[in-house]
């Protein structure tokens, strides 16, 4: 499983941004390997090892900025992520779709950060979506919570009003699949 590049240079960015006087301490903790990505030019077309590149680093944010919350720290960095995204590159998204037709993109976008991976959008009604992730293999409960905060954030900036989702089953957890419901009014 690979991740792109963009992908990691939001996890390094985040960081720097939210915890800028921990980020050496942070970089001093990775793996050799994950750290010497990290601190290489990262080019935002390449793909990367997943577990080097994203999964430990990940983790060790969660460790060291969210003891035991996988939820808020995949959260908090999906956030940062969409909101890096949504007012650069894809920021055409927010002007033209519905909150449906956002959510249905953000699931091809992210089968291009994560290779190979299979994401699908079920919608339930016009207040409501399952995000389906129905192969992705090595996710784990903080990158499942760090797709679920992107799109949180997402619904925001679309001026969808109260967003909030419900993780259904995860494949982390050993289901067949991710399900996260997503609810906005």
């Amino acid at each position: 499983m690979e991740v792109k590049g963009t992908a990691i240079k939001t996890t390094r960015d985040f960081i720097k941004t939210q915890f800028p006087e921990k980020y050496e301490d942070w970089m001093n903790s990775l793996p050799l390997k994950s750290k010497a990505l990290y601190e290489a030019a990262l080019d935002a077309a390449a793909w990367y090892p997943l577990d080097d590149a994203y999964i430990i680093p990940i983790n060790r944010t969660i460790e060291m900025f969210y003891p035991n919350n996988p939820k808020t720290g995949g959260e908090e960095i999906g956030k940062y992520s969409a909101e890096v995204a949504l007012k650069g590159f894809y920021k055409v998204f927010l002007l033209v779709a519905s909150p449906t037709y956002l959510i249905q993109r953000a699931s091809k976008i992210f089968t291009t950060f994560y290779q190979p991976s299979v994401i699908s959008v079920e919608v339930v009604d016009s207040n409501s979506a399952i995000l389906k992730i129905l192969d992705f293999k090595g996710i784990n409960e903080a990158l499942e919570y760090r797709i679920a905060g992107w799109i949180i954030k997402a619904l925001e900036l679309a001026n969808c009003r109260e967003p909030q989702y419900e993780i259904k089953s995860a494949l982390s957890k050993g289901d067949k699949e991710t399900d996260i419901l997503y609810r906005w009014k």
